[in-house]
């Protein structure tokens, strides 16, 4: 996937929660990020939720839906670390392929491993080990999201331009921000600004709709040396999505009246997305910060 064309514009400097955002949202958008960070606290083991609060606290945080952007805020600065919040699996392939995908290492499913080995080095510097753990809480909800797991030759959708409800957007965009927002009348303010609040009581909201059975099917095989498989289960998992709603459910030119049937369509898979998200982001702080 590659950034929308507004992320080459100069970045516009604004302190919410102690971040700076960017110009234009990534991944999720700061509400779907904030959701999962949010889901995935509620997941924490009483040894992680400590760990995860002494870090935060040492960064000037208090939780981690105040950091789970942070590693779109910073892409401009450090460009290098764009390539990490996805992975480009070409659409009509059948699964990752760790050569053809992820060279050098410079793509989500590769990160999500890495980042979690800092965060568990209790020899590592502080510094690091705080900037793994902004990275892990982004990463592990990027790659949920399907258009963050697939190359139609389209920028991961960002050059399939759309109206949805009536505003001007295009297809990654809308997997972002505009079918979460629509669904839980969230809204984005200026300069990406969330009210934290309402996500959260949306957070608490959703979470309560995880079952017992759901929390241990998503959060199955991830630990130690197997984490890095379970980040591919994740990535093919997505891909599969991308294809099998996000594009095959996309009606053909002219678009007319398209959105709420669209929406009906993909918020369930949305949802779903964003409750895995949480569950596994939780079990891998509690994986990576247990005793």
């Amino acid at each position: 996937m590659r950034p929308h064309p507004i992320e080459r514009l100069a970045c516009v400097l604004l302190t919410i929660a102690g971040l700076t955002l960017p110009l234009a949202a990534q991944a999720w958008g700061p509400q779907g990020h904030a959701l999962i960070a949010d889901i995935a606290a509620v997941h924490l083991t009483p040894h992680a939720r400590t760990e995860v609060s002494r870090l935060l606290a040492a960064d000037g945080h208090d939780r981690l839906d105040e950091i789970a952007s942070w590693p779109d805020a910073i892409r401009h600065a450090r460009p290098a670390t764009a390539p990490w919040h996805y992975v480009d699996i070409p659409l009509e392939a059948s699964a990752y392929n760790a050569a053809r995908d992820c060279p050098h290492g410079d793509c989500v499913v590769a990160r999500i491993s890495y980042f979690a080995h800092v965060l568990a080095d209790r020899s590592a510097p502080q510094a690091q080990r705080i900037e793994a753990l902004k990275f892990l809480v982004h990463f592990v909800a990027d790659v949920q999201q399907p258009l963050h797991a697939e190359d139609h030759d389209d920028r991961g959708g960002n050059d399939v331009k759309l109206s949805y409800f009536g505003h001007r957007s295009n297809l990654h965009r809308i997997w972002d921000s505009g079918i979460v927002d629509h669904a839980l009348d969230l809204h984005v303010g200026r300069h990406y600004a969330i009210d934290y609040a309402p996500t959260r009581a949306a957070a608490a909201r959703l979470d309560a709709g995880i079952t017992p059975r759901e929390c241990n099917e998503w959060r199955r095989g991830i630990h130690g040396a197997r984490l890095s498989a379970a980040a591919v289960r994740w990535a093919n998992q997505a891909h599969r999505l991308a294809r099998r709603v996000a594009y095959a459910d996309l009606p053909a030119p002219p678009r007319r009246n398209w959105s709420a049937t669209y929406q009906r369509k993909t918020w369930p898979v949305v949802r779903r997305q964003i409750l895995r998200g949480g569950v596994r982001l939780a079990a891998v702080l509690n994986t990576s910060l247990a005793r």
